[in-house]
């Protein structure tokens, strides 16, 4: 990370300019001011000497049970019916709701909170005793430090405040109680807590990849690894008393839920990591992403393309269209294979999650991520299966979690017209009382994904059956007591059906499980068993046969 200067270019439009230089370097370092940057860049270069660039060899990856495994991000203010759909919450909050930044100094108010009204202890202690897994998501950080923006945003040193506030926050909610109390520092009137055990994970920063809020909230990569360092583990030690692994060395830090699935990204932060951190790590537990499946259409040509909605519908759209496709179609067990292969070489133990995925329910054309009715099923039934599918596909892989985007609409869904106004579980309105319940705003989607939690929490991905219909896929899961359980579905966005399907189960009994409408188990019938088989219908809504 030692660069040379060599020349400095002055833009011209519409023209080459360039020069020589001597230099032998395996890496050039390209800075550009503002949107000067030019359009096309060529380099010239003759190799000088070998290196050896072969990639160590895949090892494999132990895939995980699925007690975590179904999410959705949510709010602290969600109704506990809703939450209750899920066994992981991402819930989502800024950080200064919990301190008043002032670096080594930096104090925590949670009951209640800094915002002035939240109780963080009740909202984390409810759902741990529901058996409900929260990674909180503390975001809305300026990659500039809160008291001195000319800081380095290289250096970990810039994020001391944040990375005080992670001490802080796992300190109280994580499970190590030797801590010394002398080093809790709360806010006057709150009161001193360590190792309630509430929580397991957390998630520093949500998108700081994305580039549509301008440069201040933006991280490049290098800043990105530098304040992960820092809130990670002190950047090693360096700062006491700050970052995750400081409070507690068995707590999960996910890194920073990426607005698309980036591996370019991951090995920028490696590259700054190999200069940066003696044990030449990355400084984080989870490899976290998002992506949104769509189609992009061309409105003059009529061209389609499959693109990651949350990245692509960005900046002059006049002449594009975008509509949501199925996770089948949109293929989002290729988007992981780079990241997934990647993982598997260099990080074998490091768990992947998607944290946002997801589809809307207003039908209209200027909603990007729609899920449209098409055939038989209503928009809320397609926007509901399709998030069954696609848990069923990220399953299949080893992805150990996923969290649907997200709890609860923000508007009426007749008038959510965008990106993500009503892609919720839950219909607006919504009365904000943790404690109310709101059955007649749930939508269909609500109680496919409930009865896929309670189906799958407490199982492990086994295989995908060979089918023997080519339009019907088949998972296999097991409990741990051994009993069996299959997902059966179409792939397709059609209407197909496969009437009479006949699936080999073996020996035993075993009952099909629906997904319905205020169901939270899905409609549940007994099969007939004949010669180790089970007939029933296969379509693009997938079901479950479960072995009693």
């Amino acid at each position: 990370f030692s660069w040379e200067y060599d020349e400095e270019l002055a833009p011209e439009q519409r023209k080459w300019t360039g020069f020589e230089t001597s230099y032998k370097t395996r890496y050039i370092n390209f800075s550009f001011n503002n949107n000067q940057a030019p359009s096309e860049i060529l380099i010239y270069g003759y190799k000088v000497e070998d290196i050896d660039l072969t990639p160590p060899p895949r090892k494999e990856h132990k895939f995980s049970d699925l007690s975590k495994f179904v999410g959705m991000n949510g709010f602290i203010n969600d109704a506990d019916d809703i939450a209750r759909a899920c066994t992981y919450i991402r819930e989502y909050h800024p950080w200064t709701w919990t301190c008043d930044p002032d670096g080594y100094d930096t104090t925590i108010r949670l009951n209640p909170s800094n915002a002035g009204q939240w109780n963080f202890d009740e909202y984390y202690e409810r759902l741990h005793s529901h058996g409900i897994d929260v990674a909180p998501t503390l975001s809305t950080h300026s990659r500039r430090g809160p008291k001195d923006h000319t800081a380095d945003s290289c250096d970990p040193a810039n994020y001391i405040s944040y990375a005080s506030m992670l001490f802080q926050y796992v300190a109280r909610y994580g499970g190590n109680k030797n801590i010394d109390p002398d080093l809790i520092k709360v806010a006057e009137g709150q009161e001193k807590k360590i190792g309630l055990g509430y929580l397991t994970a957390v998630e520093p920063l949500n998108e700081p990849d994305g580039t549509w809020l301008g440069r201040d909230p933006y991280f490049t990569p290098f800043e990105m690894a530098a304040f992960l360092s820092i809130c990670y583990d002190g950047h090693e030690g360096k700062f006491k008393n700050v970052g995750v692994k400081q409070a507690d060395p068995n707590f999960i830090m996910s890194m920073s839920g990426g607005a698309g699935l980036h591996l370019g990204r991951l090995k920028a932060m490696q590259f700054w990591c190999d200069y940066n951190r003696k044990d030449k790590k990355l400084p984080f537990d989870v490899i976290n992403a998002h992506r949104y499946c769509g189609k992009r259409i061309n409105l003059k040509t009529g061209k389609t393309k499959n693109v990651d909605v949350n990245i692509a519908d960005r900046g002059d759209q006049s002449q594009m269209a975008y509509v949501g496709i199925s996770p089948d179609e949109g293929d989002i067990v290729g988007a992981f294979s780079t990241i997934m292969d990647w993982r598997d070489r260099y990080y074998p133990d490091m768990e992947i999650w998607l944290t946002e995925f997801g589809w809307d329910t207003n039908q209209s054309y200027d909603t990007s991520t729609s899920a449209h009715a098409y055939g038989e099923y209503t928009g809320r039934q397609v926007q509901g299966m399709w998030l069954v599918r696609e848990y069923l596909l990220l399953s299949s892989i080893g992805v150990e979690r996923a969290a649907m985007y997200m709890s609860r609409d923000c508007g009426p869904e007749e008038t959510a017209v965008g990106k993500y106004g009503s892609s919720g579980l839950v219909r607006f309105p919504i009365e904000i009382n943790p404690r109310n319940v709101i059955q007649g705003n749930k939508k269909d989607s609500f109680y496919y994904v409930y009865t896929t939690k309670e189906i799958l929490h407490d199982t492990r991905f086994v295989c995908e059956v060979e089918s023997p219909n080519p339009k019907v896929r088949v998972f296999k899961y097991e409990t741990k007591e051994g009993k069996a359980r299959y997902a059966v579905w179409c792939p397709f966005s059609n209407s197909t059906k496969v009437k009479r399907f006949k699936l080999n189960v073996g020996e035993g009994e075993f009952i099909l499980a629906e997904l319905a409408f205020e169901k939270y188990n899905g409609k549940r019938s007994d099969l007939k068993n004949k010669d180790g088989n089970v007939t029933f219908c296969a379509s693009e809504m997938p079901v479950f046969i479960i072995e009693k």
